[in-house]
């Protein structure tokens, strides 16, 4: 079908799903010679304030820091990465993932071919915090996180054994965001359909369901990439008979009226 231009991918206002038979790589100066598949970033015209993206590393890549001050954040899929950052270096293996803050030099460097999965955002201070040209050390700013997915324990959502939440990162003002794994039993499905401010960046890391956005239900499965916009209602069902899990991440701890101005760190 896809000689007929048929596609799953839906592209609307406030969501989209973007399917594996649509992805179109590029490359990007901080990531070498690596593929990259950019799924959401703000150049959608939809009022996205993040970029999500995948890079496929090649043996030998290297990958520097982000020229603007973005945070980072890199959840190895396949292969294995070298990342060094303050003095340190550690391989991550799949499932294994770092949050690399704003600012802060590191290298990625892969001996074989591997597959990351990366969020990138400008870091915004809390409230309060002090204003362009005092001390840095006055801000309270995150710090390097390391850690592995399956290290995490599950936790029931909303008290339900069979939809286990896993939070990657503290969840702590200074951070901004967060990225979580969501892990649903078949037929298992989020309790009521959920409407915020929280804008969303989701990867189907598993398995395979039914996906309400806004008025919309679309079948997802493995490698699918959905952006939900702020507001845009949304729920999820587990369809098949594996367990499915996507990886979610999302804006928080902010002011909404302020998340759109970004600051310098």
């Amino acid at each position: 079908m896809k000689h007929l231009g048929v596609t799953r991918s839906r592209h609307l206002t406030d969501h989209a799903l973007i399917t594996p038979d649509t992805f179109v790589r590029t490359r990007m100066a901080e990531w070498g010679d690596a593929g990259i598949i950019v799924h959401i970033s703000p150049v959608m015209g939809t009022g996205a304030r993040f970029t999500q993206f995948t890079a496929e590393l090649r043996a030998g890549t290297t990958v520097h820091a982000p020229r603007s001050l973005q945070q980072r954040f890199v959840f190895v899929l396949d292969g294995e990465v070298n990342v060094t950052v303050n003095g340190e270096t550690r391989t991550l293996h799949p499932s294994d993932y770092v949050y690399l803050p704003a600012g802060r030099p590191h290298t990625l460097t892969s001996g074989a071919p591997a597959r990351v999965s990366v969020f990138e955002k400008p870091f915004q201070p809390e409230e309060g915090q002090p204003e362009e040209g005092q001390p840095a050390d006055a801000r309270r700013v995150p710090d390097v996180h390391w850690g592995n997915e399956r290290d995490v324990p599950g936790t029931p959502f909303e008290g339900d054994d069979h939809l286990l939440a896993r939070k990657l990162l503290p969840d702590e003002l200074h951070f901004d965001f967060m990225v979580s794994t969501m892990s649903f039993a078949p037929g298992a499905s989020l309790p009521y359909t959920e409407v915020h401010y929280m804008e969303h960046g989701l990867l189907m890391l598993e398995g395979e369901g039914l996906y309400k956005l806004g008025e919309h239900y679309y079948a997802v499965q493995t490698g699918d990439v959905i952006w939900m916009g702020a507001h845009c209602p949304q729920w999820y069902a587990a369809l098949g008979r594996e367990w499915s899990k996507y990886l979610l991440y999302k804006d928080m701890n902010r002011n909404p009226i302020s998340t759109g101005t970004h600051h310098r760190i």
